[in-house]
């Protein structure tokens, strides 16, 4: 199912790219640059799931506690690059409007 939706992804943006007739290969490698980052997008946001926002750590015997999961970290810097890349690729069109959209926090209400 994941492989599908990844080749859905991919075949909606080159169809968009080719409707506006930029499939030179300077946009082709930005495609497949995105393409790379959302399935790195898509490991971060399994292992946020996975593990939670905080995770574990030892180091030895006696030195381990709780730190913050990378991956948080991690993930909105991969999407700021997928979102210049769609921008490069002039296809901002497909940003999402709405990024609470589908979102289920709860950061607004507490004021964050």
């Amino acid at each position: 199912m994941a492989r599908q939706k990844r080749k859905d992804v991919y075949d909606s943006l080159y169809l968009a790219l080719k409707v506006k007739g930029l499939t030179a290969a300077y946009f082709i490698d930005l495609l497949d640059q995105y393409m790379i980052l959302w399935d790195i997008q898509r490991k971060l946001t399994t292992d946020i799931k996975k593990r939670g926002p905080i995770v574990e750590w030892q180091n030895g015997a006696n030195q381990k506690g709780l730190r913050k999961n990378d991956s948080i970290v991690e993930l909105p810097k991969i999407s700021k690059r997928m979102t210049d890349i769609l921008r490069q690729l002039e296809l901002d069109c497909f940003i999402e409007v709405n990024p609470q959209e589908g979102a289920d926090n709860d950061d607004e209400d507490i004021g964050l």
